[in-house]
């Protein structure tokens, strides 16, 4: 993904986007571990920062959202519940299957629990996508060697010698697998040949000493043995250096990256002192003051914002990041129409600017242009394939435009792609269920589907979503109780709006008939919210106390 597109997607997914009420369920719910046993440091830290993700997740879509699962997932990999980061890491690349990322450190885990053949599988699929991050490699082959297929090893590590030869840590991994095999000639070559590239890796000599000794040289042996030490060659890991390192979320990155995961993460004052650092260095950084711009928008000074978004306008008046930083601006000041201008001019500047195609969709649904919204969502969909949340988009404005059939075949096509994706059952669930066109085998499906959901997950929107499939097969008492569940979990989370949703869904089922729509009329993917400012108390309360 290009830098400065996921730079600023990223922090407006996280920080810009409404909370919807939507089906929130994931392929694995996230366990909340007993934290009582840590330090009280780490303890507070750990329950703040999980706060702050459950209150953040219902509002990210795509890449943000898996990066936001990666991250607490870091977090509960330093604090020791391997169990709880191995599902973070799962859902992460559930959420996002394009991202090498997630799969590597999925691997990384896995080993880390001993369960090689699950780390096997993640490595390669990490490989599969990225080829160039060495360490990937490294893993994998460690984990082919302890699972006994030294060659499929060999065969891995052959390749990348062929691809790094100026890498000492490349022809080191191979002479290792070489050792195991016996083949002593060959390790001696490759052994050496790491310690030409790195003299300073004299923990190699050990080896070589063994290969030398496999080869019956036992005076070549010796003076390796007598060379051996402890530096091994030079191989940097910083995803595993980030997995295991600082909790800090300013430790890494670059004072851009870092100004903007502090601002995720909640720590506004800290923000802003780091992109004030970028800006007195790099005052026409356009991603710097578009960052600052939609910072101060949604938790600031909006004069502040207002002054930012116009300068990197003038400085790039066609730039897409400078664009929507203005209608961000303009949408948190109230002035919708004005923030339509700027989403459409975003679109058009950038085609694949995901944020603003979303943003542009919700602008034309409150619009009543539906078809617009359907064209919009549609092309988010196609950035975000597999993306649950940009698909409910789009099957909400087809619904609205009269096409429930068309976002029967468009959801069926998605899922196929898909097929272990809960939060897309869900929709198809909603939609099978309501579409007056939907065939009887597909609601048959619906319900399957929705039990399936409820059994493995049980949560509010999967009650809402079964009690609906029950209720579009004439079961409307079945469908009371699960719904009542729903509100039931609803109220007891102190989640009024979804209550009250769920109620009125609950009157139709009372009164024998299926709704109409998959979710209520009031429901935001319906009738989407223009973003407000998070004052600086609400701010406060929300935010974790440490980055």
């Amino acid at each position: 993904m290009n830098l400065k597109r996921c730079l600023y997607g990223a922090l407006c997914a996280a920080l810009l986007l409404p909370a919807f009420a939507a089906a929130d369920s994931l392929i694995k719910p996230l366990p909340v571990p007993d934290a009582s046993k840590l330090p009280a440091s780490q303890a507070t830290e750990l329950t703040s920062s999980r706060a702050a993700f459950d209150k953040l997740r219902a509002e990210l879509i795509g890449p943000p959202l898996a990066q936001a699962y990666a991250d607490m997932g870091a977090l509960y990999a330093r604090a020791g519940f391997k169990d709880v980061a191995a599902i973070a890491f799962y859902d992460a690349t559930q959420v996002d299957a394009h991202d090498a990322r997630w799969f590597y450190l999925r691997g990384v885990i896995a080993r880390e629990q001993k369960q090689n053949a699950d780390a096997r599988a993640n490595f390669e699929a990490a490989l599969a996508i990225d080829n160039i991050y060495l360490p990937i490699s490294y893993r994998l082959s460690d984990t082919l060697v302890d699972l006994g297929d030294l060659d499929a090893a060999r065969t891995l590590l052959e390749g990348v010698v062929r691809e790094h030869p100026d890498l000492a840590a490349a022809a080191a991994m191979l002479g290792q697998v070489e050792l195991r095999q016996k083949r002593y000639a060959d390790a001696v070559k490759h052994f050496t040949g790491a310690l030409k590239l790195e003299p300073a890796a004299n923990a190699l000599y050990k080896p070589l000493a063994e290969a030398y000794g496999g080869l019956g040289n036992t005076q070549a042996a010796q003076d390796a043995q007598a060379r051996a030490g402890n530096a091994t060659p030079t191989l940097a890991d910083p995803l595993v250096v980030g997995l295991y390192g600082s909790g800090n979320a300013a430790a890494s990155g670059t004072s851009l990256q870092q100004a903007q995961q502090l601002a995720i993460a909640g720590h506004i004052d800290q923000a802003r002192a780091k992109l004030g650092d970028v800006l007195r260095e790099h005052p026409d950084d356009i991603d710097a003051l578009a960052l600052q711009a939609r910072m101060e928008a949604s938790t600031g000074d909006p004069r502040v914002a207002r002054t930012a978004a116009e300068r990197a306008l003038k400085v790039a008046p066609d730039n897409a990041v400078a664009l929507l930083a203005n209608g961000l601006v303009h949408e948190y000041a109230g002035q919708d129409d004005q923030a339509y201008a700027f989403y459409q001019k975003a679109v058009r500047a950038d085609a694949k600017t995901t944020i603003a195609r979303l943003l542009l969709g919700n602008a034309e649904m409150r619009r009543a242009r539906y078809t617009q919204a359907v064209e919009q969502y549609r092309q988010l969909v196609a950035l975000q394939p597999g993306d649950a949340k940009a698909q409910a988009h789009l099957v909400a404005a087809e619904v609205a435009a009269g096409q429930c059939t068309r976002a029967l075949a468009d959801i069926g096509a998605t899922q196929e792609r898909n097929a272990k994706d809960g939060d897309l059952m869900q929709v198809f669930v909603r939609l099978a269920s309501t579409c007056p066109g939907a065939k009887a085998e597909e609601r048959d499906m619906a319900l399957d589907y929705a039990q399936t959901l409820y059994d493995q997950r049980a949560s509010a929107s999967d009650s809402s979503t079964l009690a609906l499939a029950l209720a579009a097969h004439g079961k409307f008492k079945e469908a009371q109780q699960y719904q009542a569940e729903a509100i039931f979990d609803a109220e007891r989370r102190g989640d009024k709006d979804a209550a009250d949703m769920y109620r009125s869904t609950q009157a139709s089922f009372v009164a024998g008939k299926v709704p109409a729509l998959p979710w209520p009329a009031g429901h935001a993917y319906f009738k989407p919210p223009m973003l407000t400012p998070v004052r600086p108390a609400q701010a406060a309360a929300a935010a974790p106390t440490k980055p």
